[in-house]
């Protein structure tokens, strides 16, 4: 069973960047895609996972504590997290008026720096998350273990990619500040925060979307093994 979600529930990033005036990037086949993020190693191992059958049946006790384990590991990564993305002193600062002679680069540098920062945390915490369930999911069946390998070498594959698309939001940010200082350059931050909270909650939501699918595929394997 899947963790609850945190109490606000995040807005996907593609929904935000469109309330943002970002135009969406027309969808293209994932295959293509896939190939050209595939390295010579990356495209040889995807070839050994796929052309080795995985063994059949599913150990019930492994899949029950695989998904409890999961379940809990994702409750603790999203209350870390959100304790993060919030904080006090920079939440304190936005609350009041911008001083007067400071420039606004100088004044959005802590939250770009903050916004930075939560940027790697959840890079790693999620990576980290990801490559400890995978074993969970192996012990659970065959498929699973398939799906572990599976994910392993597209983790690895699309890595860069990744990285490069989500990079690009903090361009994203200081145009937001800037609109927000031009409607109202005293208090320009407190708008801007709840903007920056919103943006991490759903690139959160984005980074997840892979360790949610490892934890589907435990669910349908308690379930294929419930009578």
């Amino acid at each position: 069973m899947q963790a609850s979600p945190p109490s606000t529930a995040p807005e996907p990033l593609a929904r935000l960047l469109l309330q943002w005036g970002v135009a969406p990037v027309p969808a293209t086949p994932v295959a293509p895609r896939l190939g050209g993020w595939l390295g010579w190693a990356d495209a040889i191992g995807l070839s050994q996972v796929l052309a080795t059958p995985p063994a059949s049946g599913v150990n019930a006790a492994a899949a029950e504590e695989a998904r409890r384990w999961a379940a809990a590991a994702l409750e603790r990564l999203h209350s870390d997290l959100a304790n993060a993305f919030d904080d006090a002193l920079l939440a304190r600062d936005a609350a009041e008026p911008a001083p007067d002679g400071v420039s606004l680069a100088d004044l959005l540098a802590p939250f770009r720096l903050h916004h930075a920062q939560q940027q790697r945390l959840m890079a790693a915490r999620i990576a980290t998350l990801r490559e400890r369930l995978r074993p969970h999911l192996a012990d659970a069946s065959g498929t699973g273990m398939r799906l572990a390998q599976l994910d392993a070498v597209i983790e690895h594959a699309t890595l860069a990619a990744e990285k490069q698309a989500l990079a690009g939001l903090a361009t994203l940010l200081t145009r937001r500040a800037e609109a927000h200082h031009a409607a109202d350059a005293r208090g320009w931050r407190h708008p801007f925060w709840a903007d920056l909270q919103r943006l991490l909650r759903a690139e959160l939501d984005l980074r997840l979307q892979p360790v949610l699918g490892l934890m589907d595929s435990l669910e349908a394997l308690h379930q294929a093994d419930s009578p």
